[in-house]
């Protein structure tokens, strides 16, 4: 091992290894807090882990021997059985391009902090970046592509000189890049403060760990943006998860909520594990408020399967409140009982309609107001029995009442006296829900969400709101 790094070296596996190194920096927290895609990606990874595992791809392991482990020497560590994978994830700006070249991606990429830590680790653990960002054409390409190089150099007799050649010009430029990068990095591989990475000298042992390294990176590239991963992250990861278990699309949407939520706590390094901890093949080394201090970064298989199992039985309690676009009473009320945008437009403009026949009535025949009175009343009594048969513990059925309301209201004798249609009378009852007669959850602080909904404008990126219990 070179000097001037702080290494396990021993016979304990990658995991092993990685729970027992000291940790250098907390870089990985600094950046959870900050940025929201982190722990999105992270819960994608969880949602693969999950769905290999539920397709048998890891059959000869057990359910507690498979963890993401946020923020321990990088990110986040997928653990399966003993093996280990180091991933950093970074989010790059549209405006930034592409990752144009080696020395970028070995810098502000995060390969070259990959490198030290995956050094410290007596180079066991495999590595991974992830990020939005592709590589550009040319050398950061071809790094992409390293690891696969050595496959095709065997199985290619004709080009094996080309492809070694070109092996050995990326692991240069990766070498320079360390030299140049130096947080960390062994003393004798660290370039002169004045240095220049093409007059540099690359020592023997720095090419042979660069080999090593390129042989066991991969680089995670094109994941959705900060801009585009609230909305399509449900789609991209979690949908795939809910087809294999035989759940409706719907679904998905909540499954992505819970189980993002698991992670950005877990990348705060906050709150208890639901199904204990670590396994026992992790703990070499470590002191108990070690343990404990993984214990609390860690998602565990056990914690994915609850997450999305609650998600399935109540999934309206966690998609997300669709914002109105106009913040009035009634809105609000359908927005917290998670009924669609479309759902609310139309709710909106059959009140309008309900409320002009209601004033042309009374303006047109005497003594209206008890006909009207008598509507109502037939009305809320609908709502009410339609109310007490959709009602769920999850505190939400807009759209499950808004769904019998329009099937109760379309054969309701008890209106055809009234000159009223289906519409019409669908009208009725939001006029009755904006007058807090009608509810589409349980009750909640309707100024206050109304406050907070003018307060967002709307919403940001896809932001959503939740309503205060009164």
């Amino acid at each position: 091992m070179a000097d001037g790094v702080n290494a396990v070296s021993s016979n304990l596996s990658a995991i092993s290894t990685l729970l027992a190194l000291p940790q250098a920096d907390d870089a990985g927290a600094q950046t959870a807090d900050r940025y929201e895609w982190q722990a999105a990606m992270a819960a994608a990874d969880s949602f693969a882990v999950y769905l290999q595992w539920h397709n048998g791809d890891f059959a000869g392991l057990n359910p507690d021997e498979i963890n993401i482990i946020c923020e321990l020497h990088e990110d986040w560590i997928v653990q399966l059985g003993s093996e280990a994978e180091l991933v950093s994830a970074k989010h790059r700006d549209p405006s930034s391009g592409p990752w144009k070249d080696v020395a970028t991606l070995v810098s502000d990429g995060g390969v070259g902090h990959l490198f030290v830590r995956w050094l410290a680790a007596d180079r066991k653990p495999t590595a991974r970046l992830v990020t939005n960002a592709a590589t550009a054409p040319g050398p950061a390409r071809r790094l992409a592509d390293c690891s696969n190089l050595p496959s095709q150099i065997s199985q290619s007799g004709r080009i094996a000189d080309d492809l070694n050649g070109e092996l050995d010009t990326i692991i240069d430029a990766f070498c320079r890049g360390i030299m140049m990068y130096r947080k960390n990095v062994p003393d004798s591989w660290r370039a002169p403060a004045e240095a220049r990475s093409k007059d540099l000298t690359v020592p023997d042992d720095l090419i042979d760990a660069g080999h090593a390294f390129l042989r066991i990176l991969r680089i995670d590239e094109g994941r959705p943006s900060r801009s585009y991963v609230a909305h399509a992250a449900s789609s991209m990861y979690a949908q795939p998860v809910a087809s294999r278990l035989g759940h409706a699309s719907a679904t998905a949407q909540a499954m992505w909520e819970v189980v993002l939520q698991v992670l950005r706590i877990r990348m705060r390094a906050r709150g208890d594990t639901i199904q204990g901890g670590l396994p026992t093949i992790g703990r070499n080394g470590l002191t108990q408020g070690a343990v404990e201090s993984v214990e609390s970064r860690t998602v565990s298989l056990g914690d994915i399967e609850v997450a999305i199992a609650t998600a399935v039985r109540h999934p309206n309690a966690y998609i997300p409140v669709a914002i109105p676009s106009r913040p009035t009473k009634l809105s609000a009320k359908m927005a917290q009982g998670r009924c669609s945008h479309t759902s609310i437009e139309r709710a909106e403009q059959l009140r309008l309609d309900y409320s002009d026949y209601r004033r042309e009535l009374r303006n047109a025949v005497p003594g209206s107001v008890g006909e009207i009175k008598k509507i109502e009343r037939v009305l809320h009594r609908i709502a009410d029995e339609e109310t007490q048969r959709v009602r769920n513990p999850s505190g939400s059925w807009g759209a499950e009442l808004w769904s019998a309301l329009s099937h109760r209201l379309k054969n309701q004798n008890e209106l055809t006296n009234f000159d009223l249609d289906e519409d019409l009378s669908l009208g009725g009852v939001c006029y009755l829900s904006s007058q807090c007669k009608v509810w589409f959850s349980e009750g909640f602080d309707v100024k206050g969400f109304i406050s907070d909904m003018k307060t967002q404008g709307g919403g940001q990126n896809g932001a959503t709101t939740s309503g205060r219990p009164s």
